[in-house]
């Protein structure tokens, strides 16, 4: 698998929402998707392989800090190092943004992402209680100087 990275075009918001509702246990609409790719603030990765997309992140910036709300993996492309990657190349393109915080929310009980974005230096600042539905869950609340 060669993965590239790029910024998403409108035609990739479908093939973004497909893996959304796949993998996400409350997955943004596809307007969601069509407002977040129209907005001056957002930035949308994918992590693209023959125009296949394996992942993607949404960022939205408000320089100097920015919040990273989704960052998913397909299903069938997970435990390959493509969420790694990806994250890497976000926090590089926010770099280039002049941006200098990153703030995200992840579950308390996802234990992967949890690791992944404490391996990257992102340190817990709170919980946000109930925030997550299908199940209520709280919200770990973190962020990352970069």
């Amino acid at each position: 698998m060669s993965v590239g990275f790029r910024c998403a075009n409108e035609k990739d918001l479908q093939q973004i929402f497909q893996i959304e509702q796949d993998v996400m246990p409350n997955p943004w609409t596809l307007k969601s998707f069509e407002a977040a790719y129209s907005s001056d603030s957002s930035l949308i990765i994918v992590a693209d392989d023959d125009n296949r997309i394996c992942g993607f992140s949404i960022v939205y910036i408000t320089a100097p800090e920015s919040e990273l709300p989704d960052i998913v993996v397909r299903k069938e492309c997970q435990g390959q190092g493509i969420g790694r990657a990806l994250l890497t190349h976000t926090v590089e393109q926010l770099r280039l943004k002049e941006v200098d915080t990153v703030f995200l929310e992840v579950r308390a009980s996802n234990e992967r992402a949890k690791a992944l974005y404490e391996s990257f230096g992102f340190e817990k600042i709170g919980t946000r209680k109930y925030f997550y539905s299908n199940p209520v869950e709280d919200a770990i609340c973190m962020r990352k100087d970069i």
